[in-house]
């Protein structure tokens, strides 16, 4: 399985002080390079690694967004990752087609301590990771054996986000966050930095680094993914 996405910024930013309902959407793309170790029956693992570069190539369609809307000290969210790659393999008569898609979903809720606009935010809602692969066996062309393996997670989550301002337009996005419940469970840490741009200073330019690992079981085979990779996007606020 191949992992490339481009997601949203989801440390989300919004208006200072304000009272009001206020809405974030932010499109992104992450350059993100996979890593995979597969263990079978507690057999020693086999490991590969997916650079962006080359998954690009692959690459069929690609939706990541994040969006968030809220009123006061309260907000919720919602964070979509979606890729799908397909590849050809194999020489002669024989060749194989792969079709590999996946889904992670963050979902929930914000609360802000200090109100809408101030620095600290802590997080809570629900991660889902879905992986969709099929596998078609071709002689000369003619299909002869199909496979589909589809398998979904649902993750409790939880995390905490801090933005440092170190001027009227620049700052600092962090975020870390955990889920657990069917996968094995997983951990996120992004850093961002944010320059403000607009008349109105209401959107920002966003870029930094992200970084996710998940654990996941499926009978006997034990996968554990690493993604990782440079972040960068726009963010809209009203």
């Amino acid at each position: 399985m191949t992992g490339v996405a481009l997601s949203c910024a989801s440390g989300t930013l919004i208006a200072d002080d304000q009272e009001g309902v206020w809405w974030s959407i932010s499109p992104y793309i992450w350059l993100m390079d996979t890593k995979l170790d597969l263990q079978w029956r507690d057999a020693a693992a086999v490991g590969t690694e997916i650079k962006f570069k080359d998954a690009l190539d692959n690459l069929d369609a690609a939706l990541q967004i994040n969006v968030e809307g809220g009123k006061g000290r309260w907000s919720a969210f919602a964070d979509v990752i979606y890729v799908k790659l397909s590849d050809d393999v194999g020489e002669g008569a024989f060749t194989l087609d792969t079709k590999n898609k996946q889904l992670f979903l963050d979902a929930g809720v914000g609360f802000w301590p200090g109100g809408a606009g101030s620095p600290l935010g802590l997080y809570g809602g629900v991660r889902y990771a879905e992986f969709d692969n099929t596998y078609e066996l071709k002689l000369q062309g003619n299909e002869i054996r199909r496979r589909r393996d589809t398998s979904g997670y649902y993750d409790a989550l939880l995390g905490a986000r801090y933005r440092f301002d170190l001027s009227e337009r620049w700052s600092i996005l962090t975020r870390g966050d955990v889920s657990f419940g069917e996968s094995d469970g997983s951990f996120q840490l992004q850093a961002l930095a944010a320059y403000t741009v607009g008349k109105r200073q209401m959107n920002r330019i966003v870029f930094g680094y992200r970084y996710r690992d998940a654990e996941f079981d499926d009978a006997d085979l034990k996968s554990e993914y690493a993604f990782y990779g440079f972040l960068a996007g726009f963010n809209f606020r009203f």
